[in-house]
């Protein structure tokens, strides 16, 4: 088994429907409809994570919609698909992917 299949199976116990995409030869997880608490409340969207570095962060995390609270948010079409992510630095891409996406998610706290 590769680490990214590794990776990717840790992932499916929080979204069973995660699969790894590619885009620019670099590996992205999607998350369908995934589930996480936002301002007091449950959100649900589709969650690109970017366990890698992109545009000048160590890793991204993209929401098909952005939410509310969060702030410096921008537009980015990657894999066909236009995404959103805001400013959340400090994930660094040495971390296991599940915490990757922990971490990325307590920017929506």
């Amino acid at each position: 088994m590769t680490d990214q299949a590794a990776e990717l199976l840790k992932l499916r116990d929080l979204c069973p429907a995660a699969e790894i995409w590619t885009d620019g030869g670099h590996p992205a997880v999607f998350m369908p409809k995934l589930q996480f608490k936002a301002q007091g409340g449950t959100q649900t969207r589709d969650v690109l994570l970017w366990p890698q570095a992109r545009d000048g962060y160590a890793t991204r995390l993209f929401l098909s919609a952005q939410v509310p609270g969060a702030q410096n948010w921008n537009s980015f079409s990657i894999c066909g698909r236009q995404w959103f992510a805001c400013s959340w630095q400090g994930v660094p891409a040495h971390l296991p992917w599940i915490e990757i996406l922990a971490n990325h998610l307590r920017a929506f706290r």
